[in-house]
């Protein structure tokens, strides 16, 4: 028993972990910079996985229930491979890729195990998570390009498009605005706030440059949400701690200087607001065959033929890559068909690739996330757990009007920051100073 606890203690010491680890690292932190390298990294963290799962001596960790969910889904996943490969033959290929790509969601399961509820090494893969975007964000981007962008022009910095790099701007400015918050109740020192203020504003610049409406909306509604239960909170406080002197001043200087963002780039949010009036008037008047094939239009349309598509198969679905053959079927133009090969929404494409059962094994997965996440609340943690859970809420509502989970900037959040999230479900709250793992 001794000898187990020891090697409990440092474990993470052995040829496996610091393997392990490294690898997880380089997962995390390269996957924007260098895809293959990430790729390289990932085949060896699973390995490493793999060997700490074998050698796991508790049976309730080792079988778990989210274990029996991995299987079923990949069950599914095969018995619609066959129906997929006779419909479509011409990308029996493409269905194994794309299936892969799906089933790799679950390797969340796999970054929870380093972690073992670590809340220090929660907070380690996270940072180096968001490094990788911020340097890889630097490595793209350059004076031109931001000019370029708060000139009024959409830009990408090389991305996807633009909405891929709009939802890595997003996600700094989620992390820069809970730092901020952290600062406004701590006594946080001058390089603090001036990193959290510099993030929050490339964050917000980057969001603003990448003129993508689904993020400002998912932004706006958050915001909007926040604000409520902040001032239902302020109000049912005792002592009005918020009227302190300096908390005031910090709330006007933050207002302020939000306010001088706003007005400079309204011009650019004004337009791209605009672009789409007509659209949006036909749709609230309920006109739909009428919608233009513009970005929200071809949503719309696209929106409508896959519905109808899943109501064909809704139990298991059409497979996880004939998105675009069901695409190339349907009534629309051939330019269309050229260019969009998916439907632009993730929980649609799910339905479509493997049903209501495939859906149902995802949401499971992500509640279990979402319970483990909830644990970071606590007093010590709020500002890491409040940063998390808006971070998801962000992601649930921008993957409404693009197939996040279909690339690989939604699977690696998924991975990396649901995995955070399952290891608190699997392992609970701890408070280690380490890295640690079995």
């Amino acid at each position: 028993m001794e000898c187990d606890k020891k090697e409990s203690r440092c474990g993470w010491i052995t040829k496996n972990h610091v393997v392990g680890w490294t690898a997880l690292s380089v997962y995390a932190f390269s996957w924007l910079i260098n895809f293959d390298v990430s790729r390289a990294a990932e085949t060896v963290f699973i390995l490493c996985f793999i060997i700490a799962w074998c050698k796991e001596p508790n049976p309730k960790v080792k079988w778990h229930k989210v274990f029996l969910l991995l299987l079923a889904f990949v069950t599914l996943q095969v018995w619609v491979y066959f129906f997929a490969v006779e419909r479509f033959p011409d990308i029996a290929d493409g269905q194994i890729k794309a299936a892969r790509h799906m089933t790799k969601l679950f390797l969340c399961i796999a970054v929870a195990w380093w972690l073992r509820g670590s809340i220090n090494a929660a907070k380690y893969l996270l940072l180096v998570f968001l490094a990788g975007i911020f340097v890889s964000l630097v490595i793209n981007s350059s004076n031109e390009t931001w000019l370029m962008g708060l000139s009024g022009k959409r830009v990408d910095f090389g991305y996807t498009n633009a909405q891929h790099t709009a939802f890595y701007f997003g996600l700094l400015l989620i992390m820069g605005v809970c730092w901020l918050f952290r600062c406004l109740r701590s006594s946080a020192i001058k390089v603090e706030w001036a990193l959290a203020l510099a993030l929050t504003m490339i964050g917000f610049c980057g969001v603003v440059v990448t003129q993508t409406r689904a993020v400002w909306l998912a932004l706006v509604l958050i915001l909007l949400a926040l604000m409520t239960m902040s001032l239902l909170r302020l109000l049912k406080q005792v002592q009005r701690d918020w009227l302190r002197p300096k908390m005031l001043l910090s709330l006007v200087a933050l207002v302020g200087v939000l306010a001088f963002t706003v007005s400079t780039v309204a011009p650019v949010i004004e337009k791209r607001l605009s672009d789409e009036q007509e659209v949006i008037a036909a749709i609230v008047e309920g006109r739909l065959d009428g919608i233009p094939m513009t970005s929200i239009g071809i949503r719309i349309h696209t929106w409508a033929y896959g519905w109808e598509k899943f109501k064909e198969r809704p139990l298991t679905g059409w497979g996880a890559r004939s998105r675009s053959s069901l695409i190339d079927e349907g009534p629309f133009p051939e330019w269309l068909k050229k260019i969009f090969g998916h439907f632009h929404n993730a929980y649609l494409e799910t339905l479509l690739a493997y049903g209501v059962l495939g859906l149902t094994a995802l949401t499971i997965l992500t509640i279990m996330i979402l319970r483990g996440t909830i644990i970071f609340l606590g007093s010590a943690h709020r500002y890491w757990g409040m940063g998390l859970l808006v971070s998801w809420a962000f992601f649930f509502i921008i993957n409404m009007f693009e197939s996040y989970l279909v690339f690989n900037s939604g699977m690696y959040f998924f991975i990396i920051v649901g995995g955070v999230g399952m290891s608190s479900y699997l392992f609970g709250k701890q408070h280690r100073t380490g890295i640690v793992s079995q």
